[in-house]
């Protein structure tokens, strides 16, 4: 029985996460914006604080994953790098309360700050590229500013679907018992 409910939970956000992924990557490039927000990130950090570290981490993996298949960069870096920022939002899974929205938008905010750091130090550091003040003032700033932007317009999306796995892991319990 709890494998069902594994199975229904992990279909549940890989379909939210092909939604947002085409959204990221077919939608969001065509508006006239220097940089996009990574909503990619917005869901693995959400659901690493609202589920846990596990889910956070498993997340961050299909979500890089698909990051990966795509990007046609150095593969597993994004899966390496969703998974570790899921795994550590997992962490706050024990001060998370679903009514105030100040949690996640800091943690998004401090996730977007480390992904950009990591993303610098993996594709530009490591080819010489040491302008750091240069890549945060004009890509890290802008993009977590609209990542926080979006983070307030997905939250309440997101907490509605961590509230339906909620009620049918309840459901299922409540029928075994």
């Amino acid at each position: 029985m709890k494998a069902v409910y594994y199975i229904l939970r992990g279909g549940i956000i890989f379909i939210a996460l092909i939604l947002i992924f085409i959204l990221q990557t077919a939608i969001l490039p065509h508006l006239s914006l220097n940089v996009t927000p990574n909503l990619m990130l917005i869901m693995v950090s959400m659901m690493g604080f609202m589920r846990g570290r596990k889910t956070g981490a498993f997340t961050g993996l299909v979500a890089g994953l698909m990051l990966d298949l795509f990007s046609g960069l150095l593969f597993g870096t994004y899966s390496l790098i969703y998974m570790l920022l899921g795994y550590l939002n997992g962490f706050f899974r024990k001060i998370y309360f679903g009514d105030s929205i100040r949690l996640p938008v800091i943690l998004t905010a401090a996730t977007d700050l480390i992904y950009g750091f990591m993303i610098y130090g993996v594709f530009f550091l490591f080819k010489g590229k040491t302008d750091v003040w240069y890549y945060f003032l004009n890509v890290m700033v802008p993009e977590m500013v609209l990542t926080v932007i979006c983070a307030l317009v997905l939250y309440f999306p997101v907490y509605h679907l961590n509230n339906l796995l909620d009620r049918i892991r309840n459901r299922r319990e409540r029928r075994i018992a």
